[in-house]
């Protein structure tokens, strides 16, 4: 018989057991989150899971659950390490990246357009108060356009928007297969032992070079 993931506990809340794992958890302050990073940006993080061990392991203890399916579990979550959750962490951190620099790009377009704006202001009340100060700021604006051809061209080689999208897309896909994979959830509900460990190794890398299998409700497979 196939093992199956517990339940929840009655009376607990969705959002006192939703994951809470984040490659970037408390390294900034929670009103810079949406905020880009203007220096180095966060390396990597190798350890990272969907599931904290240690919450796994207290959840584990709180609830009696039984040996077996304990090891079952962890097993599923070994398997998965290699087979999916590397390929996960890399398309959840190149979509960070991407997401960091398109707000990047999208905030220095705000600001060179208000200076672009304040320098032009400036530079039309200077034409009768002090003609002197124009070239200075007919420079400074030719500057601020030059920076924005040359910004707009280094963005579009690589736009980061859509590397963005492309790669959050991935990571959710995948951390729809793990959870699937791990609690017994369609194609793998009807699958045991060497099928069931295949069904994801091949989904997993549909999903990492952009091949979405289609969603069953039952059954073994596509």
């Amino acid at each position: 018989m196939t093992a199956q993931a517990p339940s929840p506990p009655k009376g607990s809340s969705k959002e006192a057991n939703a994951p809470k794992q984040s490659q970037f958890n408390r390294r900034r302050h929670p009103l810079l989150k949406e905020l880009p990073y203007f220096t180095k940006f966060p390396p990597l993080d190798p350890k990272f899971s969907l599931i904290n061990e240690q919450q796994l392991t207290e959840f584990f203890e709180r609830e009696q659950i039984d040996p077996e399916l304990q090891t079952s579990i962890r097993a599923d979550l070994n398997f998965m390490e290699h087979e999916l959750l590397r390929m996960f962490r890399d398309r959840d951190y190149k979509a960070k990246l991407h997401q960091n620099r398109y707000r990047l790009y999208q905030i220095l377009y705000i600001w060179l357009a208000a200076l672009a704006g304040v320098f032009g202001a400036v530079q039309a009340l200077s034409i009768d108060s002090n003609p002197g100060l124009v070239p200075l700021f007919a420079f400074l604006e030719t500057v601020i356009a030059a920076f924005v051809a040359y910004l707009a061209t280094v963005s579009g080689r690589e736009p980061p928007m859509p590397q963005w999208l492309t790669n959050r897309r991935a990571t959710e896909q995948m951390r729809r297969e793990f959870f699937r994979y791990l609690v017994h959830m369609p194609p793998y509900d009807k699958l045991d032992g060497y099928r069931r460990k295949l069904t994801l190794s091949q989904r997993a890398a549909d999903i990492n070079r952009g091949v979405y299998p289609q969603d069953v409700s039952s059954g073994g497979g596509d």
